[in-house]
């Protein structure tokens, strides 16, 4: 492995996960009331060396959603940004992008973890949180078995918000 692309002291699945739930918790934190939201599925993604998309670096980054399941009324979206911007940088996490379009923002941990705030069609909004590094494990889930996520009948999956709320929702 090229030293310019090692990576941190690799985490454990567990560690990688127990991390990433902290994190999600923490970046949620400030929201008051707080939101309804289902968690997805933790998901690894293999490193590859920059421009040589074949050749692995042995190890991957771990990625996880929250799906806001409370209806949030696009007149909220920028409260929802505002409060969520002051929790973060309040935990000492730089902001490092917002995209006003398409309402998104990104921010960097101190221990250098990435988060961000998603907003997607049909009002689908998500928390997310990346960390990493793991080993990279081929032959199955480093999360071990995981529960059916619930499905739209189009086999999608089923993020679309549901609750109503008098604050987020109106």
């Amino acid at each position: 492995m090229n030293p310019e692309h090692a990576p941190r002291a690799l985490l454990t699945p567990q560690q990688a996960l127990h991390t990433l739930d902290a994190l999600l918790d923490e970046a949620m934190s400030a929201i008051r009331p707080a939101l309804a939201y289902r968690a997805g599925r933790p998901r690894s993604t293999e490193q590859s060396a920059p421009g040589i998309d074949e050749y692995s670096l042995g190890y991957a980054t771990v990625t996880r959603e929250r799906h806001i399941m409370t209806r949030v009324a696009p007149t909220r979206y920028g409260a929802l940004l505002g409060v969520t911007e002051r929790g973060w940088t309040a935990h000492g996490h730089r902001i490092t992008a917002v995209n006003p379009h398409q309402p998104a923002m990104f921010a960097t941990t101190t221990h250098g973890h990435g988060l961000a705030l998603l907003f997607g069609a049909a009002g689908n909004i998500a928390f997310q949180a990346t960390v990493g590094p793991i080993p990279v494990i081929r032959d199955h889930d480093p999360f071990g078995p995981h529960a059916p996520e619930p499905t739209l009948p189009n086999g999608n999956p089923d993020i679309l918000p549901r609750h109503d709320h008098p604050f987020w929702s109106a």
